[in-house]
């Protein structure tokens, strides 16, 4: 489809607020790239770090707040390119719901004071990642035997290693619960719903310079996001800006033209980009450092 220039008032504004926060990309990723890979000795995430050896608690926070900044930068490619905003009607909406769920699930990690909360989640967030990890080897080795020639005794070896590796990381997961008395039934409860997650680590709040915020908002958010990162016709006429272009026939079509609703794209960002930002703060405060 063509690119229509917005010129409706309400639309130029939401506009202006989305180009103001992919202005502040580079000053948030600047901040992630300046944040030390290690926690420092004796800092809350160090502390958690030797207690879940090998399985450090670290190593998932920064590979997930990674997560965040590689979309946030794909997603000024995608709508800031050449320094002039350019809204898609789909492509944005999935990095943005990454790049939520990314930091929801940092600040979900490491939001606990008690050590024994931190690790129980950390856990949890491993076991669902191991089982993932299983079944997706499954699947890639299920895919090979379907197929008319196929080594057999190399998918063996195969079978076994995934099997191999998925007994690993359990019996390791159970050695660290058990050394903080943290129930299998917990671990085994997985990474808490997205959004469950996103609700319960987005709420702001009240203070001088600004009004309460409930969680709902970030996890209505979500569940947009969520929706139109499918495919479905609903979601996207009913999250879209519709201009009619021309009446159809007599029997009442209409002629229209849909465009990315900028009211749900700055929505979503600002939920994104306060997450982030709230995110790498907390990881400054468990790395005990401060850049």
């Amino acid at each position: 489809p063509e690119p229509v220039e917005v010129t409706d008032e309400g639309e130029l504004v939401q506009a202006a607020e989305i180009r103001r926060r992919l202005e502040q990309a580079p000053i948030v990723l600047g901040r992630h790239e300046r944040k030390p890979a290690l926690p420092a000795l004796g800092s809350d995430v160090a502390s958690d770090d030797i207690a879940t050896a090998w399985m450090t608690s670290s190593h998932l926070v920064n590979a997930t707040l990674l997560m965040a900044a590689d979309n946030m930068r794909a997603l000024g490619v995608l709508l800031f390119p050449d320094g002039r905003l350019s809204m898609p009607l789909y492509a944005h909406y999935p990095i943005l719901r990454s790049i939520l769920e990314a930091s929801a699930l940092v600040k979900w990690l490491l939001e606990p004071e008690e050590q024994t909360e931190r690790v129980a989640r950390m856990l949890r967030t491993r076991w669902s990642d191991s089982l993932h990890d299983r079944d997706l080897k499954q699947e890639e080795v299920a895919t090979v035997k379907a197929m008319a020639d196929y080594d057999a005794e190399g998918l063996s070896r195969a079978e076994a290693a995934i099997a191999a590796r998925y007994a690993r990381d359990v019996a390791k997961i159970r050695e660290i619960a058990e050394a903080f008395s943290i129930p299998h039934a917990v671990v085994k409860r997985g990474r808490a719903p997205w959004v469950h997650m996103v609700r319960a680590v987005c709420t702001v709040e009240e203070g001088a310079d600004w009004i309460a915020v409930p969680g709902e908002y970030a996890a209505s958010t979500w569940r947009a996001l969520s929706g139109l990162s499918h495919p479905s016709y609903g979601g996207v006429v009913n999250s879209s800006s519709m201009q009619r272009i021309a009446d159809g026939s007599s029997d009442g079509t209409v002629l229209a033209r849909f465009s990315a609703d900028l009211g749900v794209t700055q929505r979503a960002v600002e939920v994104a980009w306060n997450t982030t930002q709230e995110a790498i703060e907390l990881v400054e405060q468990r790395y005990g450092t401060r850049v």
